[in-house]
């Protein structure tokens, strides 16, 4: 049987639709706490809506209010998924939690997955995946995990290799979010960021682990390019970093944004 890597397995391809309408593709994956869990992706995702600026992303100005998430099949082989559509909002709320002081000033939102939902999925939560205490530093490469040409013949994401491209400890003194130097697509928002190292590890204090292990930490979720009058320009994007997901389900502020 092929071997699949866990972390390809903690990505959920996810469509965004106004009823039946596809609007957007895009990559979100679960995450756990205690005994509730939550399906993280971008702020712009489920809201159809540019968090800089408010405008909408589809040239309808239609605002998705249904999700199409494609989970892990529990009971099945391994890698099978399975369609769950989610309703995310109606006339009056919205289904998703946003940051408790930001709002969509952090371009994330948790979902709460709950009832029958639960018993049929087989969750890889990212945040037990046993991370790692690698150090994060300006130049590293990361491993952007998501969906650029939709779900694809498997549901498996597609490991898109990008480097830090601005100091993550002036976050959040400078920025809310840190820099990634990578060529993406529209498809990839809400992707978890990893970064991963083989055999010898470096950690917080700059300690060098020498085994014959792989090592994964999770930098974040991204959420695509910073906007620039020129295509040609540098393909930068933005990560936003796990504490903030920490706080939004700490937080349970049910809000537009």
């Amino acid at each position: 049987m092929p071997e699949i890597d866990e972390f390809s397995l903690t990505t959920v391809p996810i469509e965004l639709r106004f009823n039946e309408t596809h609007l957007s593709h895009g990559t979100a994956f679960t995450w756990r706490d205690r005994e509730s869990h939550f399906l993280i992706t971008n702020w712009h995702n489920v809201s159809g809506r540019d968090p800089n600026t408010n405008k909408h992303l589809s040239k309808t100005a239609a605002e998705p209010n249904m999700l199409h998430a494609f989970f892990n099949s529990k009971d099945k082989n391994l890698g099978d998924k399975h369609l769950i559509k989610m309703q995310i909002r109606n006339e009056y709320e919205v289904f998703w939690y946003v940051h408790p002081a930001l709002k969509r000033k952090v371009d994330l939102v948790a979902i709460p997955l709950v009832g029958d939902i639960v018993s049929t999925i087989e969750f890889y939560p990212l945040n037990k995946m046993g991370s790692t205490d690698l150090l994060v530093k300006i130049g590293m490469d990361v491993f952007i995990l998501g969906y650029p040409f939709g779900r694809g013949k498997t549901g498996l994401p597609v490991w898109k290799r990008g480097s830090i491209a601005s100091e993550p400890d002036l976050v959040p003194i400078v920025d809310n979010y840190l820099l990634v130097d990578t060529a993406s697509r529209p498809g990839m928002s809400g992707s978890p960021v990893i970064l991963r190292s083989v055999g010898t590890h470096l950690t917080q204090g700059n300690n060098f682990v020498v085994s014959g292990d792989t090592a994964n930490k999770l930098i974040g979720v991204y959420s695509g390019r910073l906007h620039t009058q020129d295509p040609l320009d540098a393909q930068i994007g933005m990560v936003w970093p796990v504490v903030y997901i920490e706080e939004i389900i700490a937080g349970r502020l049910r809000e537009y944004g």
